[in-house]
């Protein structure tokens, strides 16, 4: 249920709810802007798994 609370996880959702919205529902966004969350997205995660590893391996959040 941890999982649920972590910020990376909603990352990821948001990320991937915007992609999948552009194509089901139609928000007819751009591409770049579509690759623009993505990049954030990916690079945010990264970024928190980095500082994680870094404090012990406190993946909370």
């Amino acid at each position: 249920m941890n999982k649920f609370k972590s910020r990376k996880f909603w990352m990821a959702v948001v990320a991937a709810g915007v992609a999948i919205g552009n194509e089901g529902p139609g928000l007819d966004l751009p591409k770049e802007a579509i690759m623009t969350v993505a990049g954030v997205a990916i690079f945010y995660i990264l970024g928190e798994s980095h500082v994680d590893a870094n404090r012990g391996g406190n993946t909370n959040g």
